[in-house]
């Protein structure tokens, strides 16, 4: 018993459901993982910027203790050139004091370098936080619509699978034999609608005769790229 076109039309509407549905529950599982990696990435944002913020203050701890130092040192310093019983050991004692002041100068351009630093990266860390706060209420917020989401695309592929199966008991036992290894193969990828003159999988121009029998409503295989071909409605 030959199989119409509208047997296979509806048939290759039902994989192409069935796939459409299969590919979007699919999604779902990188869709997760796209949100995860997004909040994750937030969490490294605010992660680094804190330890930027940790070593800056390590930083400024110990300029701030060389420059006690260096004051200490000066202390003592000008003590000895109050102390100082000729004008080498004095002129040698204010080389030593002025070299000293320079380096707590520079110090203390160091520090107040760094002290800006800290601040900018406290309204930075600010930001990334509040960003994150936004990211996890989103990642949040679609890990749960997805989810809701794929018990419904489930839901509907049991459905569609119910009327793919039952299309397919239907099918004549000659048709049904070259079907179900071609659909095991190739799914949705079995069948292809008449385009004009041409097969609407791989686009070859068909010959007069195919053409016809195709009008007439008798799918016929591609010689080209093997897939049924059908009157489209």
């Amino acid at each position: 018993m030959p199989v119409n076109d509208a047997t296979v039309r509806r048939l290759h509407e039902i994989l192409l459901q069935v796939a459409d549905i299969r590919g979007q529950i699919d999604r779902g599982p990188k869709q997760i993982r796209a949100a995860q990696q997004r909040l994750q990435q937030a969490k490294d944002g605010v992660a680094a910027c804190k330890d930027e913020i940790k070593k800056n203050r390590l930083d400024t701890d110990r300029k701030q203790l060389q420059q006690r130092q260096f004051e200490s040192k000066l202390y003592e310093w000008q003590g000895k050139l109050n102390g100082a019983t000729n004008n080498r050991e004095f002129q040698a004692i204010k080389d030593q004091i002025a070299a000293d002041t320079q380096a707590n100068s520079v110090l203390s351009d160091e520090i107040f370098e760094i002290l800006e630093q800290t601040d900018k990266l406290q309204v930075k860390l600010a930001d990334l936080e509040r960003d994150l706060k936004t990211v996890e209420e989103d990642t949040a917020k679609a890990e749960s619509r997805i989810a809701e989401r794929l018990e419904v695309l489930k839901k509907e592929l049991v459905r569609v699978e119910g009327e793919l199966k039952q299309a397919e008991e239907a099918l004549p036992g000659d048709f049904a034999a070259i079907y179900h290894p071609l659909v095991k193969t190739r799914a949705e990828e079995a069948f292809a609608p008449l385009e004009e003159r041409s097969c609407g999988g791989c686009n070859t121009s068909l010959p007069p005769r195919i053409v016809d029998q195709l009008k007439l409503g008798n799918p016929i295989p591609c010689s080209s790229c093997g897939r049924w071909i059908y009157r489209p409605e």
